[in-house]
């Protein structure tokens, strides 16, 4: 009987080892496909991340060019717009551009185009070489490059007591723009180029019979 007991208890270590032994077959199973699912998740996530291109990877922030600047001097259509002779009419400025002075090569002409519409005024009359530039900082005026060319002609001709030549003269402005030969909606555009210092990048502008245009930028 000793003897029938010892091997049923010697049977059931063994089935005990061997369940033991089982089971940690089958953890050790387990563990090793925990493992090999969470490799292939990162490996699926680091797939599914779009690719940093080297410039936005690595590269610093670009800083603004020469000609990036230049482009936001631009005025863009209805940037600046002002009322003339009260409410009869309206001036938009399409360009204040810097340009090379023809006389003597330097960059201290800008020329100004603007565009006159009529609101319904029949009498007034704009005359783009009267208009006058003001230095928002230092408040100095500068004016349109015939006023200043015939002024030093008259001087010229005060001390020399002859006459004021004017063959081969060319305008650097409209005439005039009169709201009587423009029809109610319709606009015409004038131009006036201004004697202006090259270091001089903003200007108030002065239009005559016109609301003053503040701090408008001059392009290159």
């Amino acid at each position: 009987m000793n003897t029938f007991l010892s091997s049923v208890a010697v049977l059931v270590s063994v089935i005990a080892l061997g369940g033991t032994g089982f089971a940690l077959v089958q953890m050790f199973q387990l563990q090793q496909s925990f493992r090999e699912l969470s490799t292939s998740v990162q490996n699926s996530l680091i797939a599914s991340e779009p690719p940093q291109s080297p410039q936005t990877a690595s590269s610093p922030t670009v800083p603004m060019t020469e000609s990036s600047q230049q482009a936001n001097t631009e005025i863009q259509p209805g940037q600046f717009v002002q009322y003339a002779f009260k409410n009869r009419a309206q001036v938009e400025l399409l360009s204040v551009k810097r340009i090379q002075n023809p006389d003597n090569g330097q960059r201290n002409v800008v020329n100004v185009q603007m565009r006159v519409r009529n609101l319904g005024g029949r009498n007034g009359t704009i005359v783009p070489k009267l208009t006058i530039a003001r230095n928002p900082e230092t408040s100095e005026r500068y004016e349109s490059y015939d006023r200043v060319v015939d002024k030093a002609s008259f001087e010229q001709a005060l001390r020399d007591g002859t006459e004021i030549d004017r063959s081969g003269r060319i305008d650097r402005a409209t005439t005039y723009i009169s709201l009587g030969l423009v029809k109610k909606g319709s606009s015409a555009d004038g131009y006036v180029w201004l004697l202006i210092p090259e270091e001089v990048q903003t200007i108030d502008l002065i239009v005559p019979e016109t609301a003053i245009f503040e701090k408008v930028p001059i392009s290159e």
